[in-house]
């Protein structure tokens, strides 16, 4: 069974470091009105590979999946009094950093802006910048898992992380691309105990969002040891 892997880089790192002045937020947008539209042509925003993925398991296309808006995007890009630090089409929203003044002027400048979420939690004091989120309880589901798989020793950390659920549903990792998300993996390109993964052109590539370059061999080595 080959797995191929995308190897990321993320800072794990405290919001303290930054300026005491400035915070992070999280801007969410009122609406995606370009949503028909992708809908109508998935892909112009997902890969044919996702699809396929998605039709195999049942997994429907909806607007979590339509891009944010370009148009308020590049209105917040162009903002002089805060800068724009990355984005998310599942939460639409875009990652902001700035004073609390300068963050909430966004309120003001902007029509289309649904709520504001500071990363510090004791900002979040209005009632518009709360956003209550409901998640489905699955546990149930995992109870009735039975599964002839044999684990061996690994039983225990298998069934731990509802791993049986999974293979029994037959999401067993064959022909999958598995995304490697860590604090850097330096040596990963010199180490044997890599090599095959090397020779059969397993390593798809990656990317290194602290720093933001293609040198993802480097940085801390915990996501090597993973």
């Amino acid at each position: 069974m080959k797995k191929k892997f995308l190897l990321i880089s993320i800072l794990f790192i405290s919001f303290s470091v930054y300026s005491q002045e400035n915070e992070d937020a999280w801007v969410f947008m009122k609406d995606k009105p370009n949503s028909a539209t992708f809908l109508a042509n998935p892909l112009q925003m997902l890969s044919q590979r996702s699809i396929d993925r998605r039709e195999k398991s049942n997994i429907s296309i909806d607007e979590k999946d339509v891009p944010i808006h370009q148009v308020y995007y590049t209105k917040l890009k162009n903002e002089v009094t805060i800068a724009v630090l990355g984005k998310s089409k599942w939460l639409n929203a875009v990652h902001v950093q700035g004073t609390v003044t300068q963050i909430n002027d966004l309120f003001s400048k902007f029509n289309f802006i649904e709520s504001i979420e500071y990363a510090n939690k004791s900002l979040n004091t209005s009632e518009k910048s709360k956003r209550n989120k409901s998640l489905s309880d699955h546990y149930s589901k995992f109870n009735e898992v039975q599964t002839d798989f044999n684990y061996g020793d690994a039983f225990n950390q298998i069934e731990m992380l509802k791993g049986d659920y999974l293979h029994q549903q037959g999401f067993t990792g064959q022909g999958q691309v598995i995304a490697v998300i860590d604090a850097g993996f330096p040596n990963v390109n010199t180490l044997s105990a890599f090599q095959r993964l090397r020779d059969n052109n397993q390593i798809l590539g990656g990317y290194n969002f602290a720093d933001r370059n293609a040198n993802y061999y480097s940085r801390n080595s915990h996501g090597t040891h993973v």
